[in-house]
């Protein structure tokens, strides 16, 4: 039986340790290698990231500024009906490396509500009723959908309610802004205005219009006389010469020039001849109230849209513009009257 010598034995166990040294040295490289790997592997993104709130799609590659390797899956995504930061984890690959790589995106909600009206300028008569919630058409969160009109119990730090507002009597003749002002449950506001144009209402003459009516011979003598009792005070019941009611003092004045006119507002709306405001001339009695059998004041025409009247026992015997009693008295103007 042949026997293998000692040096045969020693080759043996040097080449067996030469190929575990090998080994080791190869396996050592492979996890070098791919812990180098691995720790290089990353992605920069971009400065604060964000989404738009209830966005139907998005790219996140859109947000990546730098990738050290490749993205190969989107492991855990945003939703984008949630606000604030979150989490998307990216997988990505290098060199047969995958690592899991984590980055933050914000989803934020910036975009105002819309306020729909449906007119732009709206147009109406003094003294009709008017809710200017009624040219309100939308205020709609593109995501969330209607936000309502504020009520008494909203406070004003609160969100997802839209107001009215205006700084002014809407009823007094004009334009006027009103402003919708709109908040969602994010905090965005909207703000849109319309106009609000109110105009006089049409002069309801109690007996019609004439036409052609010859101008009254005496109009100018009538407002001469009716100038010089600016300032005498009103005396409720008095037709002169000290003092006037606002029916006493149409009666002296046209007295003072040798006409009959009625001593009453009642009566004064039938004297002379009824003819349009836009055809009114001086001297030209002007019937005030509120309508049918319910007449309240008298005052003289005096040209250029300018009356003298006992007024009130505040102010007396004035000269006024038409334009502002009808705006400020509250009563319409219902008949211009000529006398012949």
């Amino acid at each position: 039986m042949k026997s293998t010598d000692g040096s045969s034995k020693l080759r043996i166990k040097r080449f067996s340790g030469l190929m575990m040294l090998s080994f080791i040295m190869l396996v050592s490289c492979y996890v070098y290698h791919n812990y180098y790997t691995y720790q290089s592997i990353k992605v920069v993104v971009k400065d604060t990231p964000s989404v738009e709130y209830g966005s139907a799609n998005y790219n996140v590659k859109e947000f990546i500024e730098e990738v050290e390797g490749n993205i190969i899956s989107v492991i855990q995504d945003i939703d984008v009906n949630k606000i604030g930061e979150q989490e998307v984890i990216l997988e990505v690959q290098k060199d047969n490396v995958v690592k899991e790589v984590p980055i933050v995106i914000t989803v934020v909600d910036s975009v105002a509500p819309v306020i729909k009206v449906k007119e732009e300028k709206v147009t109406i008569t003094q003294g009709d009723n008017y809710n200017p919630e009624e040219n309100i058409e939308s205020v709609l969160d593109e995501i969330d959908g209607d936000i309502n009109i504020s009520s008494e119990e909203i406070k004003e730090d609160s969100v997802n309610y839209y107001s009215i507002n205006y700084n002014e009597d809407i009823n007094s003749v004009g334009n006027h802004e009103i402003s919708v002002n709109a908040v969602d449950k994010s905090g965005n506001s909207s703000t849109f205005t319309f106009t609000l144009e109110v105009v006089q209402p049409t002069p309801q003459y109690i007996y019609g219009i004439n036409y052609n009516v010859p101008a009254n011979p005496v109009g100018n003598d009538v407002v001469s006389i009716a100038y010089s009792l600016l300032g005498m005070p009103y005396i409720s019941g008095s037709n002169g010469p000290y003092g006037f009611d606002c029916s006493g003092f149409v009666q002296y004045v046209y007295s003072c020039v040798g006409k009959y006119v009625s001593r009453s507002s009642y009566t004064q709306i039938y004297d002379g001849v009824g003819v349009s405001y836009a055809d009114a001339q001086p001297g030209d009695i002007l019937s005030w109230g509120y309508g049918y059998g319910n007449v309240t004041h008298s005052a003289l025409y005096v040209g250029n849209g300018m009356m003298i009247h006992a007024a009130n026992s505040g102010t007396g015997v004035v000269l006024d513009n038409v334009d502002y009693w009808i705006n400020g008295s509250g009563t319409s103007l219902l008949s211009v009257r000529r006398i012949q």
